[in-house]
């Protein structure tokens, strides 16, 4: 009968579809633990901050997180691209004292959405694309503000552990000079004792200062994910730090605000809520079910013509609509929030980088100045008017109002890196933004 070369094909086509499976995978600690572990390639010369910055965008695990959190979303609008599949029924009845006994039913079930319910499913999967799009920027923004902070400690530490040495060393060099005079009986036991002591402080604060160039070594190489073994050598040929001024800010635009993450984040809330309403309101349309069948009823054909529609009666979404409608208002309250917020971030940051900039620029001046004075006892010492310990008391003077320009050189830059921070944003024009989707970065 005609019906028999109708159900081979199909059945061959639920077959075909069942047996469609994606490729088997596996995870393996280990194996993930050794390419954690491989030494990477050397990092190349170049401005240090712009380059730790694209090595942690290029293989940092939090980076590649928030990518395969992205495609995992892009796979989420094939999932709202489908459309209901139809369903087939078939049935047999068997009367008994009748020439032919058997009634034989075929049915076919085919769902209809209306109210555009397939297209806000697919905006709202789209809408869930941008968010992650939102989140791959905000880790690549993060791991650039981390890779610049973990620099600034590290730069500064090392400055400190220079200069704790040679504050050693020239404290050690000064208790050999008081106790020569102890022994002439030029100075007393109390100023031999002084001097002894503030050697073994400067001898205790140089193990301290070493130490924390290692920690800031490792949380630069952390925060650049990378390996501590890439990162020493590179960081022995980074120069010493420039103490000059960072140029003033640049005229303040409040408006910049609107394109922090976190605002843009809450205008995508808003429209996913907005879809979600009409999602709810679409829900009222009822679907329809056409099933059209055939029946051979004991001998008897028969064709069927079937519609099924919901009746929404009781459940109209009043609910769902009713909370859609009152996030509304808890998602302007969260923008207004965060705008607040971002200008209190951004005034706070300002007042900050010029107070810091002031003292800095106050620093580099003594430091001048005391550069000065030193170059003028070396000469008086080379002319022998100048005693060896007012030599040595002169360059640790000047030693001191380094390390003081140095706090104050961090500080500015810490407080730059917060003005960044506040709008999101680099001070830098020419500094290259991250890229996703496939563009090379």
């Amino acid at each position: 009968m005609w019906y028999r070369s109708f159900l081979l094909p199909l059945t061959l086509l639920l077959l075909a579809g069942a047996c469609a499976r994606p490729p088997r995978a596996t995870l393996d600690p280990r194996r993930t633990l050794a390419d954690l572990q491989k030494t990477p390639a050397r990092i190349p010369a170049g401005d240090l901050a712009r380059t730790l910055t694209q090595v942690a965008w290029k293989d940092h695990p939090d980076l590649a997180l928030a990518e395969a959190e992205l495609a995992a979303a892009r796979a989420g609008i094939l999932t709202a691209k489908a459309r209901p599949n139809p369903s087939f029924g078939f049935g047999a009845t068997k009367a008994e004292g009748v020439p032919q006994p058997w009634t034989l039913t075929y049915g076919l079930n085919l769902p209809i959405e209306t109210g555009g319910k397939r297209d806000l499913r697919i905006r709202q999967a789209r809408l869930q694309v941008e968010l992650s799009q939102l989140q791959v920027a905000d880790a690549a923004w993060k791991l650039r503000m981390d890779v610049r902070r973990s620099l600034v400690d590290w730069l500064q530490a090392r400055e400190a552990a220079a200069a704790a040495d040679q504050e050693a060393s020239l404290r050690a060099a000064f208790l050999k000079l008081q106790q020569r005079r102890l022994a002439l009986g030029e100075i007393g036991t109390p100023e031999a004792t002084l001097a002894a002591l503030e050697a073994q402080r400067a001898a205790a604060a140089r193990f301290t200062a070493q130490a924390e160039v290692r920690r800031a070594a490792a949380a630069l190489a952390l925060a650049a994910g990378v390996s501590q073994a890439a990162l020493e050598d590179r960081l022995r040929s980074e120069p010493a730090v420039d103490l000059a001024p960072p140029p003033p800010l640049p005229a303040s635009d409040a408006d910049a605000l609107i394109h922090r993450l976190d605002i843009r984040r809450t205008l995508l809330t808003w429209e996913q809520n907005e879809t979600t309403l009409r999602q709810e309101l679409a829900l009222r349309v009822p679907n329809l079910q056409v099933g059209p069948g055939y029946s051979f009823d004991q001998g008897v054909k028969k064709w069927i013509l079937g519609v099924t529609v919901d009746l929404p009666l009781f459940d109209r979404r009043q609910g769902p609509i009713a909370e859609a409608v009152a996030r509304r208002k808890v998602i302007a309250a969260q923008l207004r929030q965060e705008e607040q917020r971002a200008l209190s971030e951004a005034d706070l940051a300002a007042a900050r980088f010029t107070d810091a900039r002031a003292r800095l620029k106050a620093q580099v001046e003594a430091l001048a100045a005391q550069e000065a004075r030193l170059a003028a006892a070396k000469r008086n010492a080379d002319l022998g008017g100048l005693d060896q310990g007012g030599w040595l008391v002169a360059r640790l003077e000047a030693t001191q109002a380094r390390s003081l320009a140095v706090e104050a050189w961090a500080e500015a830059q810490r407080a730059r890196l917060a003005v960044e921070a506040a709008f999101q944003k680099p001070l830098d024009p020419t500094e290259h933004p991250f890229r996703f989707d496939g563009v090379s970065r």
